[in-house]
């Protein structure tokens, strides 16, 4: 399953790199993230998008959680928890040139986190795995060296918080970045 989410998310990725439009500051980005959520813990991850018209971008992330595992079952049993989830979001940025530069959107994702407990020779498991919807609000700062960039982003029960910096590349590289 991971392997089919993976594939589906690099041809995603590759889709948007090479989508052309009218807009003369179009610019392909990638960036690595690392933030919490306090469900899932630790995160990192990535994302690729691509500027498309005014202050429209598409862009396709994944993150990979890393749960704290400590405290969750009795002494005497062990626990395993992973948890990950690839999105494909339409972000909407105020505007592009200021200092700093909000920004919010919508998408889709796909996530899937498992549990394993194993007491006394006996081993139990759940998964859980389904599709949900995105909502993500964020700041970029465009003037600086690499745009870093800091977003909230979740539905339902699950909020993370995240951070990166966009390193740009391909076309429609503006003054000034």
């Amino acid at each position: 399953m991971i392997g089919r989410a993976l594939r589906a998310a690099l041809l995603c990725a590759g889709a948007l790199l090479t989508v052309r439009g009218t807009a003369s500051a179009q610019a392909a980005y990638a960036s690595p993230e690392v933030g919490w959520s306090e469900i899932r813990g630790l995160t990192v991850g990535g994302r690729i998008g691509r500027e498309l018209v005014g202050g429209l971008d598409a862009v396709v992330q994944g993150l990979r959680h890393f749960p704290d595992e400590e405290g969750i079952v009795d002494p005497g049993a062990t626990a395993e928890r992973s948890s990950w989830q690839a999105s494909a979001n339409l972000t909407y940025a105020f505007d592009r040139d200021r200092a700093i530069s909000p920004y919010v959107g919508v998408g889709g994702r796909y996530g899937r986190a498992t549990l394993t407990v194993v007491s006394g020779g006996h081993r139990a498991g759940q998964i859980r795995s389904g599709f949900g919807v995105n909502l993500l609000g964020g700041v970029r700062l465009p003037r600086l060296p690499w745009t870093p960039w800091i977003e909230l982003r979740g539905g339902e029960e699950l909020w993370t918080l995240t951070g990166g910096v966009h390193l740009r590349f391909g076309g429609g590289l503006r003054e000034g970045r």
